[in-house]
Protein backbone atom coordinates (compact mmCIF):
# COMPACT_ATOMS: atom_id res chain seq x y z
CA UNK A 1 0.00 0.00 0.00
CA UNK A 2 2.39 2.62 0.70
CA UNK A 3 4.00 1.90 -2.92
CA UNK A 4 0.86 2.90 -4.16
CA UNK A 5 0.56 6.15 -1.68
CA UNK A 6 3.80 6.79 -3.65
CA UNK A 7 2.82 6.78 -6.80
CA UNK A 8 -0.16 8.36 -6.29
CA UNK A 9 1.38 11.44 -4.58
CA UNK A 10 3.81 11.87 -7.19
CA UNK A 11 0.71 11.60 -9.83
CA UNK A 12 -0.58 14.51 -7.88
CA UNK A 13 2.89 16.27 -7.79
CA UNK A 14 2.72 15.52 -11.82
CA UNK A 15 -1.06 17.47 -12.33
CA UNK A 16 0.04 20.14 -10.02
CA UNK A 17 2.38 21.15 -12.34
CA UNK A 18 0.28 20.35 -15.47
CA UNK A 19 -2.04 22.96 -13.58
CA UNK A 20 0.82 25.80 -12.73
CA UNK A 21 1.69 25.66 -16.63
CA UNK A 22 -2.06 25.67 -17.86
CA UNK A 23 -2.45 28.78 -15.68
CA UNK A 24 0.72 30.85 -17.14
CA UNK A 25 -0.70 30.04 -20.60
CA UNK A 26 -4.02 31.26 -19.93
CA UNK A 27 -2.20 34.46 -18.88
CA UNK A 28 0.01 34.37 -21.70
CA UNK A 29 -3.23 33.85 -24.25
CA UNK A 30 -4.89 36.28 -22.61
CA UNK A 31 -2.17 39.42 -22.86
CA UNK A 32 -2.56 40.90 -25.93
CA UNK A 33 1.28 41.28 -26.39
CA UNK A 34 1.61 37.88 -26.18
CA UNK A 35 5.16 35.93 -26.63
CA UNK A 36 4.91 32.76 -28.78
CA UNK A 37 8.89 31.69 -27.70
CA UNK A 38 7.36 31.89 -23.94
CA UNK A 39 4.17 29.73 -24.98
CA UNK A 40 6.29 27.21 -27.28
CA UNK A 41 8.25 26.66 -24.18
CA UNK A 42 5.16 26.38 -22.27
CA UNK A 43 3.89 23.32 -24.49
CA UNK A 44 6.64 21.56 -24.85
CA UNK A 45 7.26 21.47 -20.83
CA UNK A 46 2.87 19.94 -20.83
CA UNK A 47 3.94 17.80 -23.18
CA UNK A 48 6.71 16.75 -20.67
CA UNK A 49 4.66 16.60 -17.89
CA UNK A 50 2.24 14.56 -20.01
CA UNK A 51 4.41 11.91 -20.77
CA UNK A 52 5.80 12.06 -16.72
CA UNK A 53 1.71 11.41 -15.87
CA UNK A 54 1.07 8.81 -18.36
CA UNK A 55 3.93 6.41 -17.27
CA UNK A 56 3.21 7.15 -13.98
CA UNK A 57 -0.36 5.92 -14.35
CA UNK A 58 0.89 2.67 -15.99
CA UNK A 59 2.90 2.22 -13.26
CA UNK A 60 -0.05 2.63 -11.10
CA UNK A 61 -1.93 0.52 -13.19
CA UNK A 62 0.54 -2.24 -13.17
CA UNK A 63 1.02 -1.98 -9.49
CA UNK A 64 -2.82 -2.56 -8.60
CA UNK A 65 -2.97 -5.45 -11.44
CA UNK A 66 -0.02 -7.34 -10.13
CA UNK A 67 -1.54 -6.79 -6.34
CA UNK A 68 -5.22 -7.78 -7.43
CA UNK A 69 -6.07 -4.21 -5.88
CA UNK A 70 -8.93 -2.67 -7.77
CA UNK A 71 -11.56 0.60 -7.53
CA UNK A 72 -12.91 1.74 -4.97
CA UNK A 73 -9.82 1.24 -2.47
CA UNK A 74 -10.38 -0.26 1.12
CA UNK A 75 -7.80 1.93 2.56
CA UNK A 76 -9.31 5.44 3.35
CA UNK A 77 -6.05 7.29 2.10
CA UNK A 78 -6.00 5.65 -1.20
CA UNK A 79 -9.93 6.59 -1.81
CA UNK A 80 -9.22 10.04 -0.96
CA UNK A 81 -6.11 10.69 -3.18
CA UNK A 82 -8.47 9.58 -6.04
CA UNK A 83 -10.56 11.40 -5.22
CA UNK A 84 -7.73 14.84 -5.26
CA UNK A 85 -6.73 13.39 -8.54
CA UNK A 86 -9.81 13.19 -10.04
CA UNK A 87 -11.56 16.74 -9.27
CA UNK A 88 -7.70 17.99 -10.18
CA UNK A 89 -8.30 16.11 -13.56
CA UNK A 90 -11.44 17.71 -13.91
CA UNK A 91 -10.06 20.88 -13.38
CA UNK A 92 -7.24 20.58 -16.08
CA UNK A 93 -9.71 19.10 -18.39
CA UNK A 94 -11.80 22.68 -17.76
CA UNK A 95 -8.38 24.49 -17.88
CA UNK A 96 -7.04 23.26 -20.92
CA UNK A 97 -10.49 23.51 -23.01
CA UNK A 98 -10.45 27.04 -21.78
CA UNK A 99 -7.09 27.99 -23.25
CA UNK A 100 -7.83 25.80 -26.79
CA UNK A 101 -10.60 27.74 -27.10
CA UNK A 102 -8.79 31.30 -26.51
CA UNK A 103 -6.24 30.12 -28.72
CA UNK A 104 -8.39 29.44 -31.59
CA UNK A 105 -9.93 32.88 -31.07
CA UNK A 106 -6.53 34.38 -31.15
CA UNK A 107 -5.65 32.57 -34.38
CA UNK A 108 -8.82 32.96 -36.06
CA UNK A 109 -8.43 36.52 -35.78
CA UNK A 110 -5.11 36.29 -36.91
CA UNK A 111 -6.21 34.82 -40.26
CA UNK A 112 -9.06 36.79 -40.87
CA UNK A 113 -6.47 39.72 -40.75
CA UNK A 114 -3.88 38.34 -43.18
CA UNK A 115 -6.96 37.22 -45.44
CA UNK A 116 -8.06 40.88 -45.51
CA UNK A 117 -4.62 41.90 -45.82
CA UNK A 118 -4.50 39.93 -48.65
CA UNK A 119 -7.57 40.28 -50.54
CA UNK A 120 -6.66 44.15 -49.95
CA UNK A 121 -2.99 43.47 -51.42
CA UNK A 122 -4.58 41.49 -54.61
CA UNK A 123 -6.45 44.41 -55.09
CA UNK A 124 -4.20 47.15 -54.97
CA UNK A 125 -2.25 45.02 -57.61
CA UNK A 126 -4.92 45.02 -59.77
CA UNK A 127 -5.50 48.28 -59.35
CA UNK A 128 -2.65 49.45 -60.96
CA UNK A 129 -2.22 46.92 -63.34
CA UNK A 130 -5.55 48.61 -64.92
CA UNK A 131 -3.97 51.30 -64.56
CA UNK A 132 -1.16 50.71 -66.49
CA UNK A 133 -3.48 49.36 -69.24
CA UNK A 134 -5.22 52.26 -69.67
Amino acid sequence: MKKLINILKKIEKILCSIEILLNRENIILLNISNNIHLLESIIKKKEKLFKEYFIANQEKLLFEKKNSIFLPYKDEELNHYIKQMNKKCILLRNLNRQNKIIMNKNFYLNQKFLELFGVHEISIINNTKIDLKI
